[in-house]
């Protein structure tokens, strides 16, 4: 207790002094952008002395997050990607100082050594890069992404399962705060079609995003609801679904919808120990798909007519026309994932590099088809990441992202089955089927870099990362 006090007095005594100096240098220097400083540093210290405080702020702000462009044309995600990059500098920073006390068992295991090789592996494709700049800037977003995100939790929540339940209710609570501000403002349309991509912003670039972040909330709301002791916070937790449930379904995507369901086969698929069959069942459908479609040039069958692919106003439409092959932002994914498989032809082994299909693609299309849209002005990618990967790190790169996408989902399925205590069973379920979630998006979506969609994935590989070497420790205890 001395310790501490004399810590707490030394922080107060160090603070007050910073403070003053920093008032001094602003008045006689006219900058006083120099009075931010001494809290900027308090905050420092705090955050080093209450590591885990920096994760509740992150998650706290990850749905209000907003893109912006700063001078010299960088896009930067504030205040959430600045946070990023400090809790990185952060955990190396522990790491360097008592990293060796760390148990090595939730380091050195399957997924952590599938995560190093996909990092390993996009250092080499940065160097055979068409894009290298691109690719650079790729592989150090990636590195934010992947540290704070995965080791951070591992590091800062490994030990202590009320902190990861914390965790949860801060992501969950954050989450319906930012949807209380959508749902309100959209519902002065009438929750109408057309105006859900405005009623997000500025926190949501659109209507997919939101949706994104909605349903991969869902399974840790519904952890919360499974293990609550409490009546009053069962009701609670139950409205909150209801509440979500609705904000889905006025986003008015088509991804989000077969989510829901996607949940709910993954939840059964988890209980019976039926995933090893789904990947073999979904490996098949893939490659006899992929056949059909390669043989004879047989996808030249599928073109869209140009003059009928069009933009939808209502969702009974839509949904009408994504059948039919006449909605315009389905048949322009078609269009880019012609280009894409042709893309992988001309560079199986490492690909264009990463980050850089939007700057390759165009050379490899296919005229017939072309849409309206197909001129690309939002510089957006080609909308299935499995494709991506593929296109910009090659067959290997695909490889490695489909046992960083499998492993977290037949561990959670082993915890599931044996782990003793309900607590780790069920957050083990709730991340599994967050990353199911994602899986699904990433069919149609480029979602994995962005702020509402990557952090929440590897925030569920890590914590599925505990949960298997918790069970693993306490088995053989036992």
């Amino acid at each position: 207790m001395l310790a501490l006090a004399r810590q707490q007095s030394s922080i107060f005594l160090g603070g007050t002094a910073l403070l003053v100096i920093s008032v001094i240098t602003a008045i006689l220097t006219d900058t006083w952008i120099l009075l931010v400083v001494p809290f900027i540093c308090i905050a420092a210290v705090f955050v080093v002395l209450r590591p885990a405080s920096i994760y509740y702020i992150l998650f706290a702000v990850l749905p209000f997050s907003t893109e912006v462009t700063l001078p010299g044309g960088i896009g930067m995600d504030l205040p959430a990607e600045p946070l990023m990059i400090i809790s990185s500098g952060l955990l190396i920073l522990m790491a360097i100082s008592h990293g060796l006390k760390w148990d090595s068992r939730y380091f050195v295991n399957s997924l952590t050594l599938t995560i190093l090789g996909v990092l390993v592996w996009t250092v080499i494709t940065t160097l055979f890069s068409t894009e290298p700049v691109i690719s650079v800037k790729y592989l150090l977003a990636k590195l934010w992404y992947i540290i704070p995100f995965f080791l951070g939790t591992i590091v800062i929540f490994h030990q202590d399962q009320d902190r990861i339940r914390a965790l949860i209710k801060v992501i969950v609570g954050s989450t319906i705060i930012a949807l209380c501000y959508v749902v309100a403002r959209h519902s002065l349309s009438g929750f109408d079609f057309t105006t859900i991509n405005r009623a997000g912003r500025p926190f949501f670039r659109n209507h997919v995003n939101y949706g994104a972040l909605l349903v991969l909330i869902l399974p840790y709301l519904g952890y919360l609801y499974k293990t609550s002791r409490n009546s009053i916070k069962g009701l609670f937790y139950a409205i909150a679904l209801c509440l979500i449930l609705f904000a889905i379904y006025t986003t008015y995507t088509r991804a989000a919808y077969v989510c829901v369901f996607g949940i709910i086969a993954g939840y059964l698929m988890i209980k019976y120990r039926l995933t090893t069959i789904a990947f073999v069942l979904a490996g098949l459908v893939t490659v006899i798909g992929l056949g059909s479609m390669v043989k004879h040039n047989a996808y030249l069958e599928y073109a869209p007519n140009y003059q009928n692919t069009i933009s939808h106003h209502n969702i009974d439409n839509l949904m009408e026309a994504t059948i039919k092959g006449e909605d315009v932002s389905t048949m322009e994914r078609v269009y880019r994932w012609v280009a894409g498989v042709r893309m992988i032809a001309e560079k199986p082994i490492v690909g264009f590099g990463p980050g850089a299909f939007f700057e390759s693609y165009e050379p490899y299309t296919v005229r017939s088809f072309e849409t309206y849209v197909s001129n690309n002005p939002e510089k957006s990618g080609i909308h299935n990441y499995y494709l991506m990967v593929t296109c910009e790190q090659g067959i290997i790169g695909l490889l490695f992202f489909l046992l960083m996408t499998a492993m977290p989902l037949l561990l959670a399925e082993r915890v599931f089955a044996t782990a003793k205590e309900e607590q780790i069973r069920y957050i083990a379920m709730a991340s599994a089927l967050s990353l199911i979630t994602i899986d699904l998006l990433l069919l149609i979506n480029d979602l994995l870099e962005a702020d509402k969609v990557g952090p929440y994935y590897f925030l569920s590989i890590g914590l599925v990362t505990i949960c298997y070497v918790h069970t693993q420790v306490t088995n053989k205890a036992s």
